[in-house]
């Protein structure tokens, strides 16, 4: 009786994880199915279930068994937008491109960035995941985060939908970035729509000083077909991890080999905030129907941490294939792709390190009335093969680039409230059409304030 407790668990469990798997053969489908098999095989789950309980209310309400093989957490996030974007004049010697050719009111109001409602869980040796963002549309591609995972020899196994181990700033909490919005070298950018993909991945850190992870997944979240493949990983070093001093480099690879169901791979680069402009910088596979729809990107990372000084930057080159045509031939392109920030607690905090994520959060006020961070932040990016004769970015102009200067400041209430004014100092350049002719640019201004709550 046991054993065929166990065995209607596993299947229900594997079906709940795989619902939404279309049917037909494909790699990905079947790297799903036996991936998420295998993982469950290690569970080893058995014995009496727990009767005693006990409620836990830090970080977030918890029921926790007293035995500790069951646990059920819950988490939500609520970060509410507003935005005063000033559009930048048409200029008579061009036609007017980006903000030039918005209303007055277009960017501008409010918006629910994001509303998040997260279970966790642990049941003996399996924990998982159930995250939703209801303010992102209609379920189910409104899921984030949903996964199940277990350890496997030192390090986690994880399968269902997540990020890819991609940089720093990608795989920063939303509730503990810096500045509202993240730069080029995330999928704001140059991993264009490929936040949450579905897939399984392995990560461990050595020592405390080494980490890393790989992936493989489907260039698809839930509600799309699990068509394409990206795989990839990342890896980190911690020369120094002392009290109140961190040095971290890193570096990660990925490749997505998209399809016509799948997500493309391609890059995008908004600037003016999230209500902003989409400034294309390429798509591989847009050249010609017939080829190939790759993308390779190898990027750097470097951070370091002394009090309450902490200063990051991240380096990002990303080959497209198949962006355009010269002369009736296939051609790549480059996209390159980076940033250099800086912020600092007045109040005297120190930034803490995640070693689990690899990245930097935030740390807990000192004073009753809060901690106040400063930021700064220069980004930029840009496809170096656009010309008069190569037109990747579909321009018909000599030059493909964004820049973004963005001010931030932040105050830190209490815990779980945080008050965050950005202003942007943007332009997008697209050169011009020829000797003699007007190099087009388009230089709008935000302002851009977030009230997020979170528990």
């Amino acid at each position: 009786m046991r054993h065929v407790k166990k065995a209607g668990r596993l299947q229900l469990v594997s079906q709940l994880v795989l619902h939404g798997t279309v049917s037909g053969p494909s790699i990905m489908s079947y790297l799903l199915k036996y991936s998420a098999f295998a993982v469950f095989l290690l569970l080893g789950a058995g014995g009496s279930p727990a009767h005693a309980f006990r409620i836990v209310t830090e970080g977030g309400p918890k029921i926790q068994s007293d035995s500790g093989n069951f646990e059920l957490g819950l988490n939500a996030r609520a970060h509410l937008d507003v935005h005063s974007f000033s559009q930048d004049s048409a200029n008579p010697a061009f036609p007017p491109f980006g903000s030039q050719t918005l209303t007055s009111d277009d960017g501008s109001g409010f918006n629910w960035r994001r509303t998040y409602a997260t279970l966790t869980g642990k049941f003996y040796r399996l924990n998982f995941k159930f995250e939703n963002d209801f303010a992102a549309g209609d379920f189910p591609h409104t899921l984030r985060e949903t996964w199940v995972s277990t350890k496997l020899g030192s390090g986690l196994v994880t399968v269902g939908q997540f990020k890819p181990y991609r940089g720093m700033e990608e795989l920063t909490s939303s509730n503990e970035i810096t500045l509202m919005e993240r730069p080029s070298t995330s999928s704001t950018g140059i991993y264009n729509g490929r936040q949450f993909l579905m897939g399984m991945g392995y990560k461990d850190t050595i020592g405390g000083k080494f980490g890393y992870g790989v992936d493989v997944m489907s260039l698809g979240h839930m509600g799309l077909p699990i068509e394409g493949l990206t795989y990839g990983g990342r890896a980190v070093w911690l020369p120094i991890s002392e009290e109140g001093t961190t040095v971290h480099f890193g570096f990660s690879f990925s490749r997505d080999h998209a399809t016509a169901e799948s997500l493309s791979a391609g890059a995008v680069d908004v600037y003016g905030g999230r209500i902003g402009i989409r400034k294309s910088l390429g798509t591989a596979g847009a050249g010609m129907a017939a080829g190939s729809s790759t993308q390779t990107t190898f990027a750097a990372e470097a951070a370091w941490a002394l009090g309450p000084v902490t200063v990051q930057g991240e380096y990002a080159n990303s080959r497209l294939d198949n962006t355009h045509l010269v002369g009736g031939a296939q051609k790549d392109s480059t996209v390159q792709a980076y940033y250099v920030q800086a912020s600092w607690f007045v109040t005297g905090e120190k930034a803490l390190y995640r070693k689990e994520r690899g990245t930097f959060g935030k740390p807990t006020p000192i004073s009753k009335l809060g901690a106040l961070e400063l930021a700064i932040r220069y980004d930029l990016a840009e496809n170096t093969m656009q010309s008069l004769m190569a037109d990747p970015c579909r321009t018909g102009t000599s030059k493909c680039q964004v820049e973004v200067i963005t001010l931030g400041a932040n105050w830190y209430v209490r815990p779980g409230l945080r008050f965050m004014l950005n202003y942007y100092v943007t332009e997008a350049s697209i050169g011009n059409v020829g000797p003699g002719t007007a190099n087009r640019k388009d230089e709008p201004y935000v302002i851009s304030f977030r009230t997020q709550l979170s528990f």
